[in-house]
């Protein structure tokens, strides 16, 4: 009998209000050990929000959250602190030290995280800088370089302890398409090469399929479908089958009253 699938990632129950407003409204998920993991909706379904959840940014109202077996809600600084060492991060924008070189934002969290030898951290730089194909950037400063290049080395910084999970925000925004399915290939890579479990928080649909192992469709603060790339294809929900072709008509009309919009939240 196959061994059954280790949750690295378990979300029971979350709940999570701003004022009287509801923007996950019992959210349970498993994030899959070793695998790709896309979460996707339209803007405001609460996938953001979801993600600063994951990564400890915000506490839930109610519920939990399991990160390695950890339940992470309610932990004090010093011990997320070490659960955040068991992720890295790519942001949106790449988020790198325009003052820093390539290789110092990199070496960035070894410096701040270890007590490693600078000799060390310099080998261990390059060795991730190749990884995502930024063989002899070490130098360069980032206004020296293109967009995509900038998320690979963001990468190459995310990667740089070793995670076992790396979180994803929106890695092919301000891409062009090439260097947009570029980095999908990278995370392909990482997540087989080095056994990484990847969550990505994405609108992007051709991403989206390209390179998730699970996809989690959320919609109005809920989970509406998991499954693979073919069952979210294939669904037979009306307002999947519009988010992923990107239809003007369907379950979210074009023209919409206030009074409908309304309505919506709060059957939300």
């Amino acid at each position: 009998m196959a061994d059954k699938q280790k949750n690295i990632i378990e979300v029971k129950n979350l709940i999570k209000r701003f004022g009287d407003r509801t923007v996950l409204d019992g959210i349970n998920l498993n994030v899959p050990e070793g695998k790709i993991t896309v979460i996707m909706g339209g803007s405001g379904c609460g996938k953001s929000t979801m993600l600063r959840h994951l990564i400890g940014l915000h506490q839930p109202t109610e519920g939990d959250i399991y990160v390695d077996n950890e339940n992470i809600v309610g932990m004090s600084e010093k011990q997320m602190n070490g659960v955040k060492r068991k992720f890295g991060m790519l942001f949106q924008g790449a988020a790198l030290f325009n003052s820093m070189s390539v290789g110092d934002n990199v070496a960035l969290p070894l410096r701040e995280h270890t007590d490693l030898s600078d000799e060390i951290i310099q080998i261990i730089v390059k060795v991730k800088l190749e990884l995502v194909g930024l063989t002899g950037f070490e130098d360069f400063m980032p206004y020296q370089i293109s967009g995509g290049m900038k998320k690979r080395v963001a990468l190459a910084r995310a990667i740089a302890l070793d995670p076992k999970i790396v979180f994803y925000d929106e890695p092919g925004a301000g891409l062009d398409p090439i260097t947009a399915s570029m980095i999908d290939q990278l995370i392909l890579d990482l997540s087989q090469k080095l056994k990484i479990t990847s969550v990505v928080v994405t609108h992007e649909m051709k991403s989206a399929f390209r390179i998730a192992d699970q996809m989690i469709v959320l919609h109005k603060g809920k989970v509406l479908q998991v499954g693979t790339s073919e069952e979210i294809k294939n669904s037979s929900n009306s307002y999947i089958q519009q988010f992923i072709n990107g239809e003007p008509e369907g379950a979210i009309p074009l023209k919409q009253t206030s009074e409908a919009y309304l309505k919506g939240l709060l059957e939300s």
